[in-house]
């Protein structure tokens, strides 16, 4: 990292704004930004909408499912282009003011103060875009392997499994108790009657439900694929999360009815061990990508046990996103392998690849660059 800043400072720091940002003049490219943001946002969020929509649809909603999917389509793309619009305006600001660009003012600085107003977003439009930053943070620190904690839980499928089922039992019982109130890939289900008589139905029940909820995230997630590679192909639609989640469910109401006779152990106790065992599915479906998203749910879930007063706005995560948010953007211009891909998807689809060709343009403009990237 320390040749890779010499290296800019030497070379890079007297480029102008048209030579790695955009090709036209700051303020035309202000007008150009506004309008391919917000069709990029447009692209990444329909999806989100449509999962929301189809999630509330299976929960039993059925007041206004339209009007709400459609004003919460408008709160994400709008927080989305609120937030890359005033990342790349503060770039060419942070130019034209220093007269310069420097290594932590390229993206860097831009970023955290552009990521500053995410606090001030609708709550549940904050929520999406602290978890993708997030989520994404753990993972790239996953990736990189930069200490022996991660190197040892990256390299280990045995661990990684244990520690998927810590996560799910501790957040099950999160929202047990009201600790966590975000999404997690189950609900605490009711324990059966110890006279229940069909308990196969009742399983297979739960598992319909949710290879259903399967079935939409692996839509969801083959539309953002579809996007990312301008290329509809019907090979962006697997269905891993649909079998995952059935089998998940399927353990998890399984272990429910063998254990519910137990008069050694309560209903509470009896859910955080089945959500326990039924975290082995993780095996079935072993992506670090929900490893991560399992370890920050878990952080939420014990940072709501804890939480004193949750009437406050303003929270810790509201200081470390503009951070997070940074040292994302940071890295994937600089040091795009270190970057988990799910937060290559996030930059480049909420900005329409704007930091993509400033990374391409530093590297077409300095081989040195794609070679210590």
């Amino acid at each position: 990292m320390g040749g890779l800043s010499k290296y800019f400072v030497e070379h890079v720091s007297k480029c102008s704004c048209n030579d790695l940002v955009h090709p036209h003049s700051c303020r035309r490219a202000m007008l150009q930004n506004l309008f391919h943001f917000v069709l990029s946002n447009m692209k990444y969020y329909l999806p989100m909408a449509l999962l929301h929509l189809v999630s509330r649809k299976l929960r039993g909603f059925h007041e206004d499912l339209l009007h709400d999917a459609s004003w919460y389509f408008t709160q994400l793309v709008s927080g989305g282009v609120l937030n890359g619009y005033l990342i790349a305006t503060f770039i060419c600001m942070m130019r034209n003011f220093l007269g310069e660009f420097r290594y932590f003012t390229l993206v860097f600085a831009p970023s955290v103060l552009g990521g500053l107003l995410t606090a001030y977003l609708p709550k549940r439009v904050k929520n999406v875009e602290h978890t993708g930053i997030f989520q994404s943070l753990i993972e790239s620190f996953l990736l990189q392997r930069g200490n022996f904690v991660t190197k040892l839980l990256a390299s280990s499928l045995t661990l990684q499994t244990l520690v998927f089922m810590v996560c799910s039992a501790i957040v099950l019982l999160g929202k047990e108790r009201r600790w966590h109130n975000g999404f997690w890939f189950l609900t605490p289900e009711a324990v059966p009657p110890t006279d229940a008589s069909n308990l196969g139905l009742y399983i297979l029940q739960g598992m319909r439900k949710y290879l259903l909820i399967g079935l939409a995230l692996d839509s969801f997630k083959g539309l953002l694929g579809c996007i990312k590679s301008g290329h509809w192909q019907l090979r962006q639609f697997r269905l891993e999360s649909m079998a995952w989640l059935g089998c998940y469910a399927g353990i998890y109401r399984s272990i429910l009815c063998y254990l519910r006779g137990q008069r050694a152990i309560n209903e509470t106790q009896l859910r955080v061990l089945a959500a326990f065992v039924g975290g082995i599915s993780y095996l079935c479906f072993p992506k670090l990508t929900i490893l991560s998203y399992a370890l920050l749910e878990t952080g939420r879930t014990i940072g709501g046990k804890y939480k004193t007063d949750k009437r406050n706005r303003l929270g810790i995560t509201d200081v470390i996103f503009p951070f997070a948010l940074a040292y994302i953007i940071h890295t994937y211009v600089f040091y795009p392998k270190k970057i988990s891909g799910l937060g290559g998807i996030i930059i480049d689809s909420t900005t329409a690849n704007y930091g993509s060709n400033i990374r391409k343009r530093l590297q077409k403009l300095y081989p040195f660059f794609a070679e210590n990237s």
